[in-house]
């Protein structure tokens, strides 16, 4: 019987892939036992829990790309938190290890080098992420979610590389569109902006500086975050001509997928699960990339995909109301939405999981 450790947390982003590689290798072998292994918050427990699986938590530092006296104390809560890991590698002692990213693959990616466990690591964007970099050299493989022509910087690793795709949910391949509690009508297209679970304050007051514009031709869908809500929320609620307009604060992932079905054009942040979320349904997306995010990897993911005529990309230093209803109305109204949307739906891969969960089988 083997066992497989599933690494990941801090993000939904991080998790959701690995409960789907998770599902994938019960599929395939119904006998296998799971563990996962996240950080110490609730949020990742519950994610992980809710899905049906075994969940530890692990103290993990995070490093901070600037100067901060938190980065010494979370050296320490890091070697804690391999202590920890020690711990639940020898207990459980696993055939192999997954780590799909974030801080708290460090720890425990180092517990499981230091007793020889077998070490397969999954890169989500085109850049990889500092605690990847930090384990790459003791991994036997890297399942990376882009063509492998994105990752031409990475030579030394180069033959480690795996294209795999990003595993999400099931429900994005799926023609069908789940119930959807807004009062939509078919008279005008929907736009729907994604602000990831923390909301993109900047998306945020860029859209509520549109939505007069906005909703003369479009119904808005908008996923604020919790931070922005209450006050989009009472922007509505205080004018008589926003009935079209519907923020919501946190959306499930098998909600996204009905409202990114539903939706004519997609304006979001340039994580890669999320782009691989509007890839797999095949719908025209602007990028607005997070200035200064972890080695500018969203602008990496962006530039990428805008290169390849897979969605259009738009930096928010130049993201003005003007300029964005210029993109909308080329998205929406000419061709250039039929080939974004086609071209982002070329670079998917539905079997993502099930290449990840082979690797780990074999």
């Amino acid at each position: 019987m083997m066992k497989i450790l599933l690494v990941g947390g801090g993000t939904s982003g991080h998790i959701l892939p690995a409960l789907s590689i998770a599902r994938e290798i019960l599929r395939k072998e119904p006998n296998t036992q799971l563990l996962y292994v996240g950080s110490r918050s609730m949020a990742d427990r519950e994610l992980v829990t809710q899905a049906g699986f075994k969940f530890v938590g692990v103290p993990a530092g995070k490093w901070r790309r600037y100067f901060d006296l938190r980065n010494l104390i979370d050296i320490f809560v890091t070697l804690i938190g391999v202590i920890t890991a020690l711990f639940v590698v020898i207990f459980f002692w696993p055939d192999r290890v997954l780590i799909k990213g974030g801080y708290v693959g460090v720890p425990v990616g180092l517990a499981a080098w230091l007793l020889g466990r077998k070490i397969l690591l999954h890169e989500s964007d085109t850049v990889m992420g500092v605690a990847n970099r930090v384990l790459a050299p003791l991994s036997r493989k890297i399942c990376v979610s882009f063509p492998l022509e994105a990752y031409e910087g990475n030579r030394k690793l180069s033959r480690k590389l795996i294209f795999t795709g990003v595993p999400i949910n099931e429900e994005f391949y799926n023609k069908a569109i789940g119930p959807i509690s807004l009062p939509l009508t078919d008279k005008k297209p929907v736009i729907l902006v994604i602000g990831g679970s923390q909301g993109a304050h900047a998306i945020n007051q860029l859209i509520q500086n549109t939505l007069s514009q906005l909703l003369l031709d479009y119904q808005v869908l908008h996923q604020t975050g919790a931070a922005d809500y209450a006050g989009l929320r009472s922007w509505k609620d205080s004018n008589d001509y926003a009935k079209d307009y519907h923020p919501i604060d946190f959306v499930s992932n098998s909600e996204m997928a009905s409202l990114i079905k539903r939706s004519a054009v997609i304006i979001s942040r340039a994580g890669a699960t999320t782009a691989f979320e509007i890839a797999a349904v095949g719908r025209p997306a602007i990028l607005i990339p997070l200035p200064g995010s972890a080695n500018n990897h969203q602008y990496a993911n962006a530039k990428y995909l805008s290169d390849k005529g897979a969605a259009a990309l738009l930096l928010q230093s130049e993201a003005t109301p003007a300029v964005l209803l210029e993109r909308l109305e080329r998205v929406v109204h000419s061709d250039m939405g039929k080939r974004l949307a086609f071209n982002i739906r070329e670079l998917t891969n539905p079997s993502a999981a099930e290449r990840i969960a082979d690797e780990l089988l074999q």
